[in-house]
């Protein structure tokens, strides 16, 4: 009997010792808080997916489909390993800009010496091809030993500023510049030719039967911000700053790019030029005080077959990136 005591109490202290190291192991607290943070995104993308299908399924039985979300469709990236950050340019949401902050923070001696603009033109752009890449694996590579912690920036903007922007720009002004190039499927600036036209690529651009569509200049520039950045995998990791173009607007929006490039240590010098640069310049396109923008603008408004193809289009974006759906609800 007291032997069998002796065996049962050594049992009991390892049992217990073994608890004790388990619970109190870093590596695997570790593992266990890295499962149960995975969880927790795996969650809030099933939530967020489910309810984008309920929303597409009320769409469809309306007879008035949304552009479906998340297709892998289009990625620029610009980095700046020195602060382990890495911006994704959408195409009409402030890419010039981005283009030159990202290169300002590339080789900022450099970019001082050469007296060159973050708001240069973009076929003139100081860093072409030195910082960008087309994939995210590309980027992780780069970034070497800090591949694993590096920051990700997307900086986006109201869907319906960005289609005007992107309409004024290359479907006007473009477009009369360039006759022979038939631009934006030679609908000779109307919205709704246009609109009509381009819906229908996409819908075949989101269809795997379609894949092979060769995407035009018109798709790249006026796709859904979540067609992006390979959002359809790694929107939860990115830092999304939201602005606005007009720079009586900007203020906000720049203030928080700058926290987010505070955070990655960039120096104060360096954030005060960005800031300056782009409160108190404008890239070579802006179209925010043109009168083709002012045209396109009214035309959203007074016209509500207009504001339905924007809706079917973008209105998944509103939803994904919490922007105010007034001016397609009303």
């Amino acid at each position: 009997m007291a032997k069998w005591f002796i065996v049962s109490c050594f049992l009991l202290c390892a049992i217990s010792y073994s608890s004790y190291y388990l619970f109190t192991s870093n590596s695997w607290i570790k593992t266990v808080k890295t499962h149960t943070y995975k969880r927790f995104y795996e969650l809030i993308r099933e939530n967020a997916k489910s309810k984008l299908d309920k929303l597409q399924e009320e769409a469809i039985l309306a007879g008035k489909p949304f552009i479906p979300p998340f297709v892998n469709f289009d990625r620029e990236y610009a980095i700046a390993p020195k602060y382990n950050l890495s911006i994704c340019r959408i195409k009409k949401s402030m890419s010039t800009l981005m283009s030159g902050v990202a290169c300002v923070l590339y080789d900022t001696g450099k970019f001082m010496r050469n007296n060159r603009s973050i708001l240069e033109v973009w076929s003139q752009r100081f860093c072409a091809d030195k910082n960008e890449y087309r994939r995210l694996s590309e980027v992780k590579w780069r970034m070497g030993d800090a591949h694993h912690t590096y920051t990700k920036i997307a900086v986006i903007r109201d869907p319906i500023a960005r289609f005007i922007s992107f309409f004024s720009n290359k479907c006007i002004f473009e477009a009369q510049k360039y006759p022979d190039r038939k631009q934006c499927y030679n609908c000779q600036g109307n919205v709704t030719c246009y609109l009509e036209k381009q819906y229908m690529r996409f819908v075949q651009h989101s269809n795997n039967t379609f894949s092979k569509l060769r995407p035009s200049y018109e798709d790249k520039h006026a796709a859904p911000l979540s067609w992006n950045c390979e959002f359809h995998k790694h929107l939860n990791e990115y830092k999304i700053v939201k602005l606005v173009v007009d720079p009586k607007n900007r203020k906000s929006g720049m203030d928080n790019l700058m926290s987010v490039l505070k955070e990655s240590h960039v120096p104060n010098a360096t954030l005060e030029y960005i800031e300056k640069s782009a409160l108190e310049g404008d890239t070579g396109h802006a179209t925010y005080d043109s009168d083709a923008h002012d045209v396109v603008q009214r035309q959203i408004k007074s016209d509500p077959k207009i504001r339905e193809w924007l809706r079917r289009i973008y209105y998944l974006d509103f939803v994904i990136f919490g922007f105010d759906m007034s001016p397609i609800d009303s």
